[in-house]
Formats: C-alpha cells, structure tokens, sequence
C-alpha cells in the first residue's frame, strides 16, 4: 500500500471536522491531509528538531514533547 492510500484509508476513519491529536506526528503529512481533505483540526506531538519544522512548514500546529514525560499538559 503506498502512503497516500495508506493516508486515505485512515482519513476514512477520522470523522469529518474531527479534532485530533496526532501522537508522533513526524513531519506532520497525516494532519496535513486530515485538515485539507476531512475539515479537521488539531495538533501533532513530535520529539525531533527537524520534524518539528517540517510540521511548521506545512502549516499543521505542533508542540515539540518528548511523549515518555508524559501528557500532562493536555490535561
């Protein structure tokens, strides 16, 4: 299965105008096409320097955390 239709699937699953919380968001692709093709919004947690910018550049809100601290921000 090739990442989009990977991604598609997946968006399938995601109501539309869902919010979302994207654990280990990496560069921030999945959001991207969640908030572009489903209406969703959300944010994406990602540890990595590089990651985080890429999430930046795409437009998609992301917290840099390290998910082994914990999420007690998210209350």
């Amino acid at each position: 299965m090739t990442e989009k239709a990977t991604m598609q699937a997946l968006a399938r699953l995601v109501p539309e105008g869902s919010r979302v919380l994207d654990l280990g968001c990496g560069d921030g692709s999945m959001l991207d096409y969640l908030q572009r093709e489903r209406g969703c919004s959300g944010y994406g947690i990602e540890i990595a320097d590089a990651n985080v910018l890429a999430c930046v550049r795409r437009g998609v809100n992301v917290i840099q955390l390290n998910l082994d601290e914990g999420l007690a921000m998210f209350g």
